[in-house]
């Protein structure tokens, strides 16, 4: 390891330490701070990161990391209780969160990909949110956990497939990556008959897995050599590594239902270390000048106006399932906080080249933005609610 890289790594390490408690202080997300520390320390302010293929591989592995947590996020016995009806609904919702966001995106003429970035869904700061607000256990809690469940695994899925016509065209190719990429799911519905059947005959030695005790933490090996061979079988048939990792982790979840400890883990591992590097990583590759630029100023105003009027729209079927046109407006405040998918989305236009450094930057300033300033309103606006 070169001096350079120990000084990066060692940065990587302080940010990692140190940024979490200082936000808890001024009440912004982590993630927030750590990109936010990542742009302060960048070569394009002090200078104390250096990116190089070393710092590149530790950033995706915490990104593949995430991918796998998020996975991992998702409640299928929440999914399997809520029943077809319950299902069809949800999915309804999520239909929306993609249909409204593309005519929309058309209506004003920016490229067809920054649709995805309107109408991206995450449990992230949702789920802090309504956990901080103690609204988690409640009715609107509860459905509002479920859609973002449901629009967040359509967001990987459909995220995945653009990439790839984006890097192969309307073609044959397009053809055979998008069989690849049904290929996945295939192994992973193999692996998932396979785990079941060993579980139904081996119950007792499976339940180390999910011990809370365990001097070999077998539950943690079994979900990091999951997570790898996913990402592994992604990469080798050139689809994106995110949906490997997710798959990983959303079988994992399907597989051990109670989850709890091994979830804590798991977690403990990757937002204690590796995706703090993540999202540092994207701090110090966000080019300040790019911003410092005016012009970016109304682009990041129609892009969350975009976002916000989108997720409002598409929240409105959610009376049907009673809510008030209270709860509606603070569902799509909080459906508009992808703050982990917007980076996501930044990252993957970039490499295809869909979109400029400008726009991307523009994505990224809209992820800090949109994370700090709606969870706020969403507080605001439901303060009723919260004090009766």
């Amino acid at each position: 390891m070169h001096g350079t890289e120990a000084l990066t790594l060692l940065v990587f390490a302080l940010g990692a330490f140190a940024i979490p408690p200082l936000c808890g202080k001024i009440r912004i997300p982590a993630a927030v701070g750590e990109i936010i520390f990542g742009i302060a320390a960048g070569p394009y302010a002090l200078g104390l990161i250096e990116l190089t293929e070393f710092t590149s591989f530790l950033a995706e592995f915490g990104f593949a990391f995430l991918m796998f947590l998020v996975g991992l996020e998702l409640d299928f016995t929440r999914i399997e209780r809520e029943g077809m009806r319950g299902l069809a609904g949800a999915l309804g919702v999520a239909a929306l969160f993609f249909i409204v966001p593309l005519g929309m995106t058309l209506a004003v003429g920016l490229p067809v990909f920054m649709f995805l970035a309107f109408s991206a869904v995450s449990l992230g700061i949702l789920m802090v949110t309504l956990n901080e607000c103690t609204m988690t256990r409640s009715k609107a809690g509860q459905a509002m956990i479920y859609v973002g469940s449901i629009g967040e695994f359509a967001t990987i899925i459909v995220l995945t497939a653009f990439g790839l016509y984006y890097r192969f065209g309307f073609d044959i190719r397009l053809i055979e990556e998008m069989g690849k990429l049904g290929m996945i799911f295939i192994i992973a519905y193999a692996a998932l008959v396979v785990l079941r059947t060993l579980i139904w005959w081996w119950p007792n030695a499976f339940s180390r897995v999910v011990a809370a005790k365990d001097p070999s933490e077998i539950g943690v090996r079994a979900g990091m050599a999951t997570m790898l061979v996913f990402v592994a079988i992604a990469s080798m048939m050139n689809v994106e590594a995110i949906l490997g990792s997710f798959v990983a982790g959303a079988l994992f979840s399907f597989v051990f239902r109670e989850k709890g400890v091994l979830e804590s883990k798991m977690a403990s591992i990757g937002f204690g270390f590796f995706v703090p590097i993540f999202f540092i990583w994207v701090g110090a590759k966000f080019n300040l000048a790019a911003v410092m630029n005016v012009d970016i100023l109304p682009l990041l105003g129609l892009f969350l106006g975009i976002t916000l009027i989108s997720k409002i729209i598409a929240s409105l079927p959610l009376l049907a399932r009673g809510f008030n046109l209270t709860e509606v407006f603070g569902s799509a405040l909080l459906f508009s906080t992808p703050l982990t998918l917007l980076v996501v989305i930044a990252r993957i236009g970039e490499e295809v080249k869909v979109l400029d450094e400008q726009m991307a930057s523009a994505l990224v300033l809209l992820a800090i933005v949109s994370s700090i300033l709606l969870p706020w309103i969403f507080r605001f606006v439901m303060r009723k609610q919260l004090s009766g």
